[in-house]
Parts: structure tokens; C-alpha cells; sequence
């Protein structure tokens, strides 16, 4: 286990300018929904709950020049029309098949979406080229040292939340709003993020917040063999501890993964791509430049 510097990461790697994506209309694949744009290097985006793949525009904007982004909305999300629990294994699946095309693709999700990534790559590792999480881990931080009970009892707790929506727009919009900016370093950009996804089905995520919180994927991790890159935000989880303490606490996270790093960004809440898009962009690049990624 290795703990990344920002700057020995990006040394000699310049940010990204932003550039037009080549955004097609969204195709389906199974219960996926799949918007392609760029060219290159194969690499998938999964978003974070309640989030289309809108909520990682501004990174797959800045990647297009060299990557052919394959960017996700999962079932219930966006609009999209919810699927039976469980969830999150049907998805792997199809993510699993859809990607088998794509040769070794670099795999990229954020908080749920880092959560099905592990889950994915765990269980077909021979399919990725590497997998970046954005602040997304095999365990919710904060029930890390949680039992099994534990855990499902405070994703019960959280997920209703998001369920006392049903039937309720207001109120679901109202519940994403304070989720969102208390997760964002923009109130503005969180107002925009809570009206779009408040177009999620309220029942299906919370659905989404039960099946990933009572999970532990650590034992799961022996099995990546592709290289993994854990992105972290310093004011996130443990905000208010020191960096080293920080540090510490996600190597040790992900410390039955082979070959995983973990870079802090600062400044950035969880939702990282949104608060340091240019500095998540030119990581995964840098990170990028030293896998096999469409080949087999």
C-alpha cells in the first residue's frame, strides 16, 4: 500500500482544458443507461446516488480528448425506471458484460459508484485495465468498525431519509438539497445537482443506500488485480483530522487491495469531481499513463 503526494502524482502532468464532449444519446445496455463521447482509451464513469451521468460532465469534458468515455446511469436514477433489489449485483453484472468489448477499460466511479466499481472489478478482475475511486470506499467510513448489525441498522436509519420522499417531490427535492450541500463546496452547484436528481425514485435510492451501507467489500479486495487509485477528500469523512491521520485511515481501508494508492485532494468536500474537476482530471490521466487500458 502506497500513500500518494498530489504533487508526485501530477508532477510533469498539466491540467486539462476543458473541451466539447461528443455526447450521442443515451443507449441501453441491460439496465444501464450509457452516453459515449471522446475517443481514445476506453474508460467508464459510474456516478454517485440520486446522480445521472450529468454529475461527472465536468471530468469526462476534460478527459475526452484522449479517452472514449463510456459514462453510466444506473436503473432509478435520472428518471431511469427502477429495477427489483437487489440492485447493485444485477448491475455489476451488466456492467461486467458491457465492458468485455472494451478490452481492459479504466474503470471510474464515485461514492456509490466506487462502491459498485470495487464490487465489479472484485468480482471479474481480468476485465479492467484499473479502477480510480472518488472518495468512494468498500466500507462507509464512518461504520468501518461497525458490526454487521450495525450497519444495517444505520442504513436503515439513513435510507429513510430518502424513502419519506415517495409521493412527496417536494420534500425528496428538499432532502437531496440539504444532502447535497452539505457534501459540496458551491450551495449554487448544489441547487442545480438537487433539482436534477431529484428526478430519482425516491423508494430506489434509498433502496441504493441500504444495499451499499450494510456492505463491507474489504475481504473482497484480495481479488482486484488491476492497480487502484483511491481519490480522497480531506473535507469529507474525516474532516477537521490531519492529513497523515487521513492518510492513514483509507490505506488502511484498502489495505487487502494488491496494488492500491491513495491521493488526498484538498479543498474538496465529496463530491470531488464537482469542488477539484480540473485536479480529479488530471490525476486520472496521470494515473492512466501507466496501465494497459483497450488492449487485451
Amino acid at each position: 500500500m502506497t500513500t500518494l503526494s498530489r504533487r508526485a502524482l501530477l508532477a510533469g502532468t498539466s491540467l486539462l482544458a476543458a473541451a466539447p464532449a461528443l455526447a450521442g444519446a443515451a443507449t441501453q445496455f441491460g439496465v444501464l443507461s450509457i452516453e459515449q463521447s471522446g475517443a481514445g482509451e476506453p474508460l467508464v464513469l459510474i456516478p454517485g446516488l440520486a446522480c445521472g451521468a450529468w454529475a461527472l460532465e465536468e471530468i469526462a469534458l476534460r478527459l475526452s480528448p484522449r479517452f472514449s468515455i463510456h459514462a453510466l446511469t444506473l436503473p432509478g436514477f435520472d428518471g431511469r425506471a427502477p429495477i427489483e433489489a437487489p440492485m447493485i449485483p444485477r448491475i455489476c453484472a451488466d456492467i461486467a458484460a458491457y465492458v468485455a468489448a472494451l478490452k481492459r477499460p479504466l474503470l471510474v466511479g464515485h461514492s456509490l459508484g466506487a462502491f459498485i466499481a470495487l464490487k465489479t472489478t472484485a468480482a471479474h478482475p481480468e476485465l479492467f485495465g484499473g479502477i480510480v475511486t472518488l472518495d468512494g470506499y468498500p466500507v462507509f467510513p464512518a461504520l468501518a468498525r461497525a458490526t454487521a448489525e450495525e450497519r444495517a441498522g444505520t442504513a436503515q436509519r439513513l435510507a429513510a431519509q430518502f424513502s419519506a420522499g415517495a409521493g412527496d417531490p417536494v420534500r425528496f427535492r428538499e432532502t437531496l438539497r440539504g444532502f447535497l450541500a452539505a457534501r459540496m463546496n458551491d450551495s449554487r452547484q448544489a441547487e442545480r445537482f438537487a433539482e436534477r436528481a431529484a428526478r430519482s425514485d425516491p423508494a430506489t435510492t434509498a433502496a441504493y443506500v441500504v444495499e451499499m451501507l450494510s456492505a463491507d467489500l474489504r475481504p473482497e479486495l484480495a481479488r482486484l488485480d488491476a492497480p487502484l487509485l483511491a481519490l480522497a477528500a480531506t473535507d469529507s469523512y474525516l474532516a477537521g483530522r490531519s492529513e497523515e491521520e487521513i492518510s492513514a485511515f483509507y490505506a488502511n481501508l484498502l489495505a487487502k487491495a494488491p496494488k492500491a494508492s491513495v491521493l488526498l485532494l484538498r479543498e474538496a468536500r465529496h463530491f470531488v469531481a464537482v469542488d477539484r474537476p480540473d485536479v480529479v482530471a488530471a490525476a486520472i490521466e496521470s494515473f492512466a499513463a501507466g496501465l494497459r487500458l483497450g488492449r487485451a
